[in-house]
């Protein structure tokens, strides 16, 4: 298919709006009748509209059963058939198989170009690179569709970082597990304490490791992709950015991103616009007030942002890019779990195992506390508080999720290692939420505040704490014993 204003506005349409199909507002938007509109269609993307559309929510749909648990009735009800029967059918027809036998299988479905300047989601030949068959490129403007949104709670976690890394490796077609990708970037197995003040800042990915920026690559190395990274360091400008981004874009590749909208945390990148001083894509804070007054919203969800640079929270750029190496093993992932939770201090930060006594040390020290503390500096440091034990529940719980799935490929001894750490961890995730469950429910913030300033209940957090530490302790001890091993 050769590059085409028409087509690439035709497909860039029907992208858009594949959940809200209407042919007769497509007519509207176009100002063509829908006789004249179906015969345009089919003379420049050589396929009958509603034909087209129906291959390209079945595409979706074998996405969905990839990548998330949702029953096949969901899926097929969600995909606009009235029953799983006729999905089916429609199903078999495409594939040439069931959706439960396409589930089993697991053929790869990933980003394809479409038409010169779009994306969207098709079945890969597994023995084809990802890159192959890229027609012209579109200098003007890209989209990426099909992209997973990307929001607290997705893939059943609240860590940002891995949450965007597991949306564009399944784009690109890798299928890995969220436990995978949690373990694999290290979110899993963080945790940092800043020994000075009471710091928001410390369960951000970029302290996990003594240089900075160093954990953002884990990921990408574990999928075995290409990665590289353009921080706003002085002197980079604007143009340097927008021309990494549309580099990536234009090949296919989404580029996660800190900032862009709201504060400096992890989001994608998945199109531009008038030479990238537009982009596209999904981000944690594109619907909150605080932060969308710059931000229009596209039909199929993404937003869309002209002043990204004018952002001085837009710290970085970032691009997981293709296949070049053998990944990770896991006795590599294991290796770097170990150095993230080994006890030790880094400037101010207590890091690993060592930050559950800073932590507690703090909580405890009654000179943050004095008087109750005012309402402003009690509320920050419950803040901080909350992002501690919410760390340690997210990132544990998946640590014990990797470990159960790793211990299933071996026979003991590593099995029975392997399960003992899932153990220890999944201890760790449950103190947390005890620690959370203690402290009181964010309906009531208020009481929350006078439950926090309350000395006897932070005595009580301290010595699940240190119960949280020893399991941490006892998890980093077998965790050496099955390195050796490995």
């Amino acid at each position: 298919m050769s590059y085409s204003a028409i087509a690439h506005a035709l497909i860039n349409y029907v992208e858009c709006h594949l959940e809200n199909m209407n042919l007769e507002e497509m007519a509207k938007s176009f100002g063509f009748s829908e006789i004249y509109l179906r015969e345009l269609f089919y003379r420049n993307v050589n396929m009958p509209i509603m034909q087209y559309c129906k291959r390209r929510r079945m595409i979706a749909s074998a996405f969905e059963l990839l990548h998330s648990d949702k029953k096949i009735i969901t899926i097929a009800l969600e995909s606009g058939f009235s029953n799983p029967e006729s999905y089916t059918r429609a199903f078999r027809k495409i594939f040439g198989m069931t959706p439960s036998h396409f589930r089993s299988e697991r053929p790869l479905i990933g980003r394809k170009q479409l038409e010169a300047g779009v994306y969207g989601l098709e079945r890969l030949d597994r023995k084809r690179t990802r890159s192959d068959g890229i027609m012209e490129q579109n200098k003007d403007s890209t989209i990426l569709y099909g992209i997973r949104k990307i929001e607290h709670g997705a893939y059943g976690s609240n860590t940002m970082f891995p949450i965007c890394v597991k949306a564009v490796s399944e784009y690109l077609g890798d299928d890995v597990s969220y436990a995978y990708i949690m373990a694999a970037t290290g979110a899993a197995f963080r945790l940092v304490w800043n020994q000075d003040e009471w710091d928001l800042s410390n369960i951000d990915i970029y302290h996990t490791l003594t240089e900075s920026n160093d954990i953002y690559q884990y990921g990408a190395k574990a999928l075995g992709r290409e990665f590289s990274f353009l921080g706003r360091e002085e002197g980079v400008s604007k143009k340097e950015f927008a021309t990494y981004i549309k580099t990536a874009v234009a090949k296919g590749y989404p580029i996660i991103a800190l900032g862009i909208i709201g504060p400096p945390e992890p989001c994608i990148v998945a199109g531009f616009e008038s030479d990238g001083d537009v982009v596209m894509g999904w981000n944690f804070f594109q619907n909150d007030p605080e932060f969308s007054v710059t931000v229009d919203t596209m039909d199929n969800g993404y937003f869309r942002c002209e002043a990204w640079w004018e952002n001085t929270d837009t710290q970085a750029v970032m691009y997981i890019g293709e296949k070049k190496d053998i990944p990770y093993t896991h006795k590599e992932i294991v290796k770097m779990a170990l150095k993230i939770m080994k006890a030790r201090e880094e400037n101010t930060y207590a890091k690993g195992i060592r930050a559950y006594q800073a932590w507690k040390d703090m909580l405890l020290q009654e000179k943050w506390f004095v008087n109750g503390s005012t309402f402003d500096n009690l509320f920050s440091k419950l803040l901080v508080q909350n992002d501690a034990m919410a760390c340690l529940h997210d990132g544990r719980k998946w640590a014990a999720k990797y470990f159960e799935e790793l211990g299933n490929q071996y026979k003991d001894p590593e099995k029975t290692l392997c399960m003992d750490i899932a153990g220890f961890f999944d201890k760790v995730s449950a103190i947390a939420s005890e620690m959370k469950s203690l402290i009181g429910d964010w309906n009531d913030a208020e009481r929350m505040q006078k439950n926090f300033g309350d000395r006897l209940l932070r005595e009580k957090l301290g010595e699940l704490i240190d119960a949280a530490g020893k399991e941490d302790g006892s998890a980093y001890e077998k965790m050496k014993l099955l390195y050796n091993k490995m």
